[in-house]
């Protein structure tokens, strides 16, 4: 007996102990009860943000409304808003076209012309414009006005964002039983007309109408026309597309325009900058001007091309002069000669250049000198004999003609001056005569050692100044070459030398 009153002791304590465990753990599945019941995080805020706006009753917009607005009262609404989405960063179009449409069930506009977006303005912080819904009529349910906004003119296009608030001063009403509609009547067609764009005028270049040179900044001008249609085109925009060796010399290649009317015209502009190693010829800038139908919201787009002439400036120059600075009037004494050099340093060749020296009594021995075409990055060089008629100073000028790329007609001038010495006379005293009295020289003897001398003389005369001519021109050579490439290693020692030997040769 004793043993079975242990066993239902140590029973009955195990029941209370478990018993215990039970209620300290509570109800089963609780924890995971209270785990579920938690609520969700709430939704991150949105981007697009209201920061205000004021009601204005009917159309005028001088004075702020604060009464009620009950069914089918007629409102104008203005509404700030601010799109930290849209940033200096993200833009190519400042300020981006915007495009708001009317959401919501409480109010009815007329048409969408009647939403108007302004005071557009990017930041780093974000978008701000301001909208103006004129005309809203209030359907007396619900208290929301919402829209929808959306941009282009992005590095990357954004989704349509809807945004509403809350009219407190609508006063919702039971709407009154209406009879049911009667069947509707078929419209009759019409045709609407629809606006484009057309490129009325483009200028380039200045306003004298000089050329286009490479390297140099020019202004490509072009007026844009709407054509008659029946709607105005809203956020109009042209973009200007130059060809790659063209560059925006103010960084800008879009231009906004805003709204169009049917038969207007508006200017838009590019600073452009040809590359310095554009070929010269034609080339095409392309214009696309874009914009928004105000009446249905309808993409309107044209694209036209401007084509334009570059050209390359002329550096064809008179780079080195040898010339003559005393010559013998009446003969050739080997004094009058020289020479002239020319260098191209465009881009361009020039043709048809000839050569020839101006002034009282002066001229070239074998006449104008013709030296043909130079190419660019080339030199040529003319050599002469200048001949005097007359002695005395001379002012004279070194005439180069040549015709450019497009067959104009130019020159090159250089001034100086040159003396020209009277001849002197002959005065040979070994020379037979009557009154001269030499042993050598008798009834047609033999040549006297006077008459010999001045042979002597004369032959060694004319060696020299063909020597002098040699040196003349290889130090011409020299120094043309040294100005060109900039190599300044000539000798006149060894020109000297040379002298020296040929002297010795002709001897």
């Amino acid at each position: 007996m004793k043993t079975i009153w242990t066993k239902l002791t140590v029973w009955g304590l195990t029941i209370v102990m478990a018993s215990l465990v039970f209620l300290a753990a509570g109800p089963l599945g609780a924890g995971e009860r209270a785990y579920a019941s938690e609520p969700d995080p709430p939704p991150p805020p949105s981007l697009l943000k209201v920061t205000g706006y004021t009601v204005y009753r009917g159309t005028s917009t001088t004075t702020a409304y604060t009464g009620r607005i009950t069914r089918n009262d007629v409102v104008t609404i203005d509404v700030t808003v601010l799109d930290e989405r849209v940033t200096t960063a993200n833009v190519t179009t400042n300020p981006p076209p915007t495009t708001v449409r009317l959401n919501t069930a409480s109010f009815t506009i007329p048409n969408q012309s009647n939403i108007e977006v302004t005071n557009q303005s990017v930041a780093a912080n974000g978008y701000s414009y301001s909208i103006r819904f004129r005309s809203l009529t209030y359907r007396g349910t619900g208290k929301e006005l919402g829209f929808d906004a959306s941009y282009t003119g992005l590095t990357s296009p954004l989704a349509t964002e809807r945004v509403g608030i809350t009219l407190n001063q609508c006063v919702e009403s039971s709407p009154s039983p209406t009879p049911p509609p009667p069947a509707p009547t078929p419209e009759p067609e019409v045709n609407v007309k629809g606006t484009g764009f057309i490129l009325r005028e483009a200028r380039y270049g200045d306003a004298n109408g000089d050329p286009i040179y490479a390297g140099q900044v020019f202004t490509l001008s072009a007026v844009i026309l709407a054509t008659n249609g029946d709607h105005a085109v809203e956020n109009v925009s042209v973009a200007f597309s130059p060809p790659e060796q063209l560059t925006f010399a103010d960084g800008s290649s879009v231009v906004y325009i805003g709204t169009m009317a049917p038969g207007a015209t508006s200017p838009a502009s590019a600073v452009l900058l040809p590359s310095a190693n554009i070929q010269e010829g034609s080339y095409t800038v392309g214009i696309d001007v874009t914009g928004v139908n105000a009446q249905t919201g309808a993409p309107v787009s044209a694209h036209m091309t401007i084509s334009m002439p570059i050209l390359q400036p002329e550096r064809f120059e008179i780079f080195n002069t040898q010339l003559p600075s005393d010559i013998t009037a009446g003969m050739d004494s080997g004094m009058g000669y020289g020479s002239v050099t020319l260098v191209n340093q465009g881009r361009g060749a020039v043709g048809n250049v000839t050569f020839d020296i101006i002034g009282d009594g002066l001229y070239l021995e074998a006449g104008r000198i013709f030296v043909g075409n130079v190419g660019g990055g080339e030199q040529k060089s003319a050599d002469f004999n200048l001949m005097g008629n007359e002695p005395g100073f001379m002012n004279a000028k070194v005439l180069v003609t040549y015709e450019n790329v497009r067959g104009e007609l130019r020159t090159l001038e250089h001034e100086f001056e040159v003396n020209v010495i009277a001849e002197e006379p002959f005065d040979d005293p070994g020379y037979d005569d009557p009154g001269y009295d030499d042993p050598g020289m008798h009834n047609g003897g033999s040549v006297g050692p006077g008459l010999w001398l001045w042979i002597v003389i004369g032959a060694v005369a004319a060696v020299v100044a063909t020597l002098l001519v040699r040196r003349h021109k290889k130090k011409k050579a020299a120094k043309a070459s040294a100005a060109l490439d900039d190599d300044d290693d000539d000798d006149d020692d060894d020109d000297d030398a040379d002298i020296e030997s040929d002297t010795d040769t002709e001897k």
